[in-house]
């Protein structure tokens, strides 16, 4: 059995794959955030081991399997989060998110220190404040003492694998989105370690993206088959855009708490675009995204300014709404400037998918270059689960699209047993733009470009 663990942004979940790939359980949790503030995003280590635990039993119970029966785990992350701990492997400080935008000094430091060839070496165009690097250099300024030597650098899912299988291992792809890897050498850079004040025994193993790595010991909280592997599955977008065969062609758009556009670059490293990502794709090759923070979390935000609690009720509210009466602009939230124009809650709802849209068409456009015009384009993420939100997005890019059916916890399971197609995964029925809807949205994104507000936070993607 496949145990698939997906270490997202807003839910915490865990799969349970047979050897045919075929689902047998899912279980999830929203995760515990102890500080989430718009500045200033943490999660508690041990709170988020529980939950891990809960959630495979919970998994295994669910699919009439002992805990014994599962001779993998998969792990699958948001990239940039992270903790530090000590000798033994106890944590000595929250998880801090990617999400979390302290860093904003560290960062321009960062910048000045490394240079242009930053994007040639990392994931990222430059050392925003969300990336690893940059809070690992805030942590040297405020709290050298947690940087001892003995001390440990774990990512979410390093985290987990030393919990789980007494490893301190990180994949190349997840490594190279913190800024303290380089694509080029294929080994922890040693001028963006020096810059934070780490070393690179510090930082733990080095592995290929879904390589598999036997455990060296197990929990005491879980026992598994013996000897059982963990396999290491890369950035969750990663896993999500391989699950839905990313590789063949095409274009993969999640709508989750980040906004992320996401397609197989070929067998040539990168950077392809002056403001994407690009790292090592599982395989081989690479791959490219554009990425910005505020997605779904920016309809979350809005869902509590005016119908909290009442997510989906907003949502089916917003297909009512007129199309561009007001606009939303998600980099704006937590301030005065996110809506312009009607005030009406129909038309705020309306524009919150319409603002989330025209920033999917930024980075389409502008991210990536990409033509849209001979693709069919998947959606992926929780916001994907409203046919209405699509057939929106399918107007403001002009594009066919569909629902991919493939998601991160599956893409990790795949690349466990990487010669097997999963049964069942079929690409959902295309929906297809209306001319005439299409045309006027064209307008209205010209018009929501032009009435944007000049203050906007820093942001890579």
């Amino acid at each position: 059995m496949i145990l698939s663990i997906d270490c997202g942004s807003t839910n915490h979940k865990v799969g349970l794959f047979d050897e045919t790939l075929e689902r047998r359980a899912v279980c999830s949790t929203p995760v515990a955030y102890s500080v989430r503030d718009g500045k200033h995003a943490e999660i508690d280590a041990e709170r988020l081991w529980q939950d891990t635990i809960s959630l495979i039993a919970q998994a295994c119970s669910l699919a009439g399997v002992a805990t014994e029966d599962v001779n993998t785990i998969a792990l699958a992350s948001q990239a940039q989060t992270f903790t530090i701990v000590d000798s033994v492997g106890q944590p000595i400080m929250p998880f801090i998110s990617w999400a979390d935008k302290r860093a904003v000094r560290e960062s321009a430091e960062l910048e000045r220190a490394l240079g242009k060839e930053f994007h040639f070496r990392s994931s990222f165009p430059a050392p925003v404040p969300q990336l690893q690097l940059a809070k690992l250099a805030w942590i040297r300024r405020n709290h050298p003492e947690r940087l001892v030597l003995g001390n440990k650098i774990a990512s979410l899912p390093s985290f987990l694998a030393l919990r789980l299988a007494g490893l301190h291992v990180t994949d190349a792809n997840l490594a190279a989105m913190s800024g303290l890897y380089s694509c080029v050498e294929k080994e922890w850079w040693a001028a963006a370690l020096q810059a934070c004040g780490v070393r690179d025994d510090q930082m733990g193993e080095l592995v290929p993206v879904g390589h598999a790595v036997d455990a060296r010991c197990g929990s005491p909280r879980l026992k598994f088959a013996s000897p059982f592997r963990i396999v290491f599955a890369g950035n969750d977008q990663t896993a999500g855009a391989y699950a839905n065969a990313s590789r063949a062609g095409g274009l993969v758009v999640t709508l989750g708490t980040a906004l992320v556009a996401y397609r197989y670059a070929g067998e040539s490293p990168g950077p392809f675009h002056p403001t994407s990502c690009w790292g090592p794709y599982p395989g081989g090759g690479f791959y490219e995204l554009a990425t910005v923070d505020e997605g779904c979390s920016a309809l979350d935000w809005a869902v509590e300014q005016v119908m909290p609690g009442a997510e989906r009720e907003f949502i089916e509210l917003a297909q009512c709404g007129p199309p561009g009466a007001s606009f939303f602009y998600p980099q704006q939230m937590h301030t005065d400037s996110a809506w312009l124009g009607e005030a009406r809650l129909v038309s705020r709802a309306r524009a919150v998918l319409e603002g989330i849209c025209f920033r999917t068409r930024q980075l389409l456009e502008v991210g990536l270059k990409a033509d849209l015009d001979s693709l069919p384009l998947t959606v992926i993420g929780g916001g994907s689960q409203s046919d209405g939100w699509l057939q929106i997005l399918a107007n403001v890019l002009n594009c066919p699209l569909r629902r991919g059916s493939g998601d991160n916890l599956l893409g990790a399971a795949m690349m466990a047993r990487p010669a097997l197609r999963p049964p069942c995964l079929d690409t959902g029925p295309l929906m297809e733009p209306t001319a005439s809807t299409a045309r006027s949205y064209d307008s209205i994104y010209r018009l929501w470009l032009a009435n944007m507000p000049q203050h906007q936070t820093r942001e890579h993607g």
